[in-house]
């Protein structure tokens, strides 16, 4: 691709060290943006991936932890941002927990106080009642990610207390997960919920069927959609030049599906091949990664990635992406707001998060193929507890 530049470690952390601020901890979300203990925990995932906390010693080990525990609650147990910039704050503040409780493993500690909100799921019907309130079975935008908090909560505090009626929580879940899965493996009814909407929603469901090792119901109908998914970029996204949330939802997918089963294991390394590509192109010269470098802001624009759209031969996945790719030109989407720092940033810009989740993707997808451009993803740091970053190693 002739955008493509020639990725390079060490000069993804200088770029890394650009975004500090005058505090050890502190990182900007982006050069021209400002920062929040959310930018802090995506630029440790970052530098642990690479192995680079290997190095640490002992004093900043310790800095980094009571600098992370400062944000916990400690009546509740939950972690919460210095503020609030999701209209969701459930979202926002078990978002970060979860962040939270990876980054404190990484440094092998542990939360100052136990984390004494999931007690308001006193019983396994208050479990199921939380996912049906939030959505979960219908698919619901988001629901997928307060399904897998909720999941992750109850399995970090049943490791480290081997509780038994927290077991009955996890179980739970998993029944009321089973029940409302849909013909293609994931929640809701709606056509959107069948396919790219489906994958992206119900990729944070998986990963917690992944962990635990629970047989994945319909992982065949799944591996399907997530191959149909992907466009001749080789992105899985439903806008042109990808995102990097839809690439490594799908990327992940396929890399614990060729583990786990030998069905379509060539077109799944085929199509990591194809992937492997199509992430090498959204690194920027500066080093790091960012969402897409495909504009999107002109109706010209639109028209440019007809044959993206048409990538496969499923009708619906070409309307979803002319629509979707539509929407994010008629209302002007060509910046990116996440809530979790105040300032936007533009699609291009290199950005701690795409730049974890690209860098993520790399190392999923190396240890899947051979590749001697993935020879710096052979030997990388995973998350060891359940959530985002987590691959059985």
């Amino acid at each position: 691709m002739s955008d493509t530049v020639a990725f390079s470690m060490p000069d993804l952390l200088n770029w890394l060290d650009t975004l500090k601020i005058n505090n050890e901890h502190r990182y900007r979300f982006a050069k021209s943006s400002d920062d929040s203990i959310f930018c802090s925990c995506f630029a440790l995932f970052i530098l642990d991936l690479l192995k680079e906390t290997d190095k640490f010693t002992e004093t900043e080990k310790q800095s980094w932890i009571t600098y992370i525990q400062s944000f916990q609650n400690e009546e509740f147990g939950y972690f919460e941002p210095e503020q609030y910039y999701h209209r969701d704050k459930e979202r926002n503040c078990y978002q970060l927990t979860c962040f939270c409780l990876s980054a404190l493993g990484i440094l092998g500690a542990e939360p100052k106080v136990p984390l004494q909100f999931i007690r308001q799921w006193k019983t396994s019907e208050d479990v199921k009642k939380y996912l049906y309130e939030r959505g979960c079975h219908e698919g619901k935008p988001g629901s997928g990610n307060k399904a897998m908090f909720l999941a992750i909560f109850l399995i970090y505090e049943y490791e480290r207390t081997k509780e038994k009626h927290l077991l009955e929580k996890i179980d739970a879940w998993f029944e009321f997960h089973n029940e409302k899965q849909n013909r293609n493996g994931f929640w809701g009814k709606e056509i959107k919920s069948h396919y790219l909407h489906g994958l992206q929603n119900g990729f944070h469901q998986l990963i917690i069927y992944f962990y635990r090792k629970k047989e994945v119901p319909k992982l065949h109908r799944i591996i399907d959609i997530a191959l149909m998914s992907q466009d001749r970029r080789g992105f899985f996204a439903p806008t042109p030049g990808g995102e990097a949330c839809h690439d490594y939802d799908a990327i992940h997918i396929l890399a614990m599906a060729n583990r786990i089963t030998d069905y379509r294991r060539n077109d799944i390394q085929t199509s990591m091949r194809k992937a492997l590509d199509a992430i090498l192109s959204t690194c920027n010269g500066d080093g790091g990664f960012c969402r897409s470098k495909s504009k999107l802001t002109t109706l010209p624009d639109f028209f440019k990635y007809v044959p993206t759209y048409l990538s496969n031969r499923s009708l619906y996945l070409w309307y979803y992406r002319a629509r979707v790719s539509l929407g994010t030109v008629l209302k002007r989407k060509n910046e990116i707001y996440n809530g979790w720092i105040q300032k936007s940033i533009l699609w291009n810009d290199s950005n701690l998060w795409d730049t974890w989740f690209r860098t993520l993707a790399l190392a999923e997808i190396a240890q899947t193929i051979n590749d001697p451009i993935l020879q710096d993803f052979q030997n990388v740091n995973f998350h060891k507890i359940p959530g985002l970053g987590y691959f059985p190693q």
